[in-house]
């Protein structure tokens, strides 16, 4: 990455509000091993498994998270939208936001779609199938780049993240929320249990399966290395997430 897409070395601050505290990992165990799932979430069952689930206090945690730290929205970037509930809640939360909704799923964003245009946004929050590995956007073009629960999805995530600091504009925001993989079997099942113990057991499993393929903050930190990115930008910030965010140079 050359110095026009280096971050800046300034992380803000990642109390989370969904936590209130911080969850960093404390032990040097090994977590289990990754095991990747498909990158996709294509079929019409996984999109309906996906958009069923409860995921408003997620959500607006992640709203409150990254509305402090950008609290405009001009023109933003959501990577994996999925079926666009999280850009709809931000919509919600500024009037004046722009979003581009990106997802590599047709069955995803044709839920989305429906979504939107109930919501009265279809002006607002712009719905495109792209590949987070090769965006076709121009360097330096958004306010805001986002996103919630991707990274988990992609083989060799440093490409997304390559791709997210690309097109930020000097002085934007990259904001970027995923599981973090557990470090036993006893504590995945313990998430399962605690998080989808009222949903379907196919729901249960995609749960499972996400757990499985997440990063270790310590994997996540050192792709951040490799990529010229402060480490220290990516915290655990609840019992099953990292958070990553930090402003490009202005």
């Amino acid at each position: 990455m050359d110095s026009r897409q280096a971050p800046a070395r300034k992380c803000p601050a990642l109390d989370s509000p969904l936590t209130g505290a911080s969850f960093e990992q404390k032990d040097a165990r090994m977590s289990l091993a990754r095991v990747l799932e498909p990158e996709v979430m294509d079929t019409e069952e996984d999109a309906r498994a996906y958009d069923t689930m409860d995921h408003a206090a997620v959500n607006a945690a992640f709203c409150d998270d990254l509305l402090s730290h950008a609290p405009d929205l001009a023109y933003a970037l959501d990577v994996g939208s999925g079926t666009c509930l999280l850009p709809i809640a931000l919509c919600r939360r500024v009037s004046t936001a722009r979003i581009r909704a990106i997802d590599l799923s047709a069955s995803m964003l044709d839920l989305g779609r429906s979504h939107v245009e109930r919501a009265g946004l279809a002006g607002v929050i712009e719905l495109a199938l792209e590949d987070a590995k090769a965006l076709p956007e121009p360097d330096r073009t958004f306010s805001a780049v986002v996103s919630n629960s991707i990274v988990h999805h992609i083989p060799e995530p440093a490409a997304v993240l390559r791709e997210m600091v690309r097109v930020l504009r000097p002085g934007g925001l990259l904001f970027v929320r995923d599981l973090v993989r557990p470090q036993d079997e006893a504590t995945l099942a313990a998430l399962v249990h605690t998080y989808a113990a009222n949903d379907t057991a196919y729901q249960r499993a995609l749960f499972d399966a996400s757990l499985r393929a997440a990063l270790s903050l310590d994997e996540l930190r050192e792709m951040l290395r490799s990529l010229g990115i402060p480490p220290e930008c990516a915290q655990k910030t609840s019992d099953r997430h990292w958070t990553l965010a930090f402003h490009s140079p202005a």
